[in-house]
């Protein structure tokens, strides 16, 4: 009885919702994913698909709803679908291609850009895909191409000229990288890592007064990067020969649990030492780069 009430109430606005035309529920489903309205863009595209499973663009909607929703297996599933309906359309396989990027798949995004490019090589979301694909399987030079050719049909990109800002310092181009940097973050200022990014690559480059004021507004922020941001800023204190202020961001990095800052603490700021012993060795920072 109880469960048959509560079907009936989870039914009946699914059902409502479900009365109309397919087309105007895959209009109202693209406003409301236009509009982030993630839950609205879902039930409007479920009663597209409901009324009409064949209709065009109704599979390939749901599952960038869905993969933007972070249901990665549903929108695979939608995907799968939606290729068989649309074998030819190629913002189906840039969709795809994020999915397998976000999960690391790499051999299986490359063939879905790849696909995507065979069909239109004018469409700059491609060939920035192929660029994340490349950067996750660590090959810099091939992502720095991709990155070429897609800001060059929309150099207006945050993200491409993030990402190409990252690959340019990784491979030691840190002026470069600033630069692109810079110009991501004026175009998005929210970027994710944008700030840490930027200055660590200030600090690589030895511009230790600009990036102390970079590493101090994430440090403001008190993000994931606390920490890190820390370690940093005291080193550029550090390499300007500022023990006690190079001490006091350690040490609050090592009431932080931060190991490194632990060691430096213990070795160097509670001691009479010029210089750190044995001073730990960091590998060069990966950025975080969200697909």
């Amino acid at each position: 009885m109880f469960r048959s009430i509560a079907t009936c109430a989870v039914l009946l606005p699914l059902l409502a919702l479900a009365q109309g035309n397919a087309d105007d529920h895959l209009k109202s489903a693209q406003a409301a994913y236009k509009a982030n309205d993630l839950e609205v863009a879902l039930a409007h595209a479920d009663s597209a698909l409901l009324l009409e499973p064949t209709i065009p663009g109704g599979y390939k909607l749901r599952g960038d709803i869905r993969q933007r929703g972070h249901d990665l297996h549903g929108a695979l599933m939608d995907y799968v679908k939606a290729e068989k309906l649309e074998p030819d359309n190629a913002r189906l396989y840039v969709s795809r291609s994020a999915v397998h990027i976000t999960e690391q798949r790499v051999k299986e995004a490359m063939r879905d850009i790849e696909r995507a490019l065979e069909l239109d090589d004018t469409d700059p979301d491609a060939w920035y895909n192929r660029a994340c694909a490349n950067y996750v399987g660590r090959n810099n030079e091939g992502a720095l191409r991709d990155l070429e050719r897609s800001l060059s049909l929309r150099p207006a990109s945050a993200d491409a000229l993030f990402l190409r800002g990252v690959v340019l310092g990784e491979l030691f181009k840190e002026e470069a990288g600033i630069k692109d940097l810079e110009a991501a973050l004026a175009l998005n200022p929210t970027i994710a890592d944008g700030l840490m990014s930027l200055a660590v690559l200030q600090y690589e480059a030895k511009q230790y007064e600009v990036a102390i004021a970079t590493f101090t507004k994430v440090i403001d922020a008190e993000d994931a990067s606390l920490k890190d941001a820390l370690y940093y800023r005291a080193d550029c204190y550090y390499a300007m020969k500022n023990k006690e202020l190079a001490c006091e961001s350690w040490r609050e990095a090592a009431r932080l649990g931060e190991a490194d800052s632990k060691f430096i603490v213990r070795n160097y700021c509670n001691t009479t030492e010029e210089k750190i012993p044995k001073k730990p060795v960091r590998g060069r920072r990966k950025s975080v780069i969200e697909f």
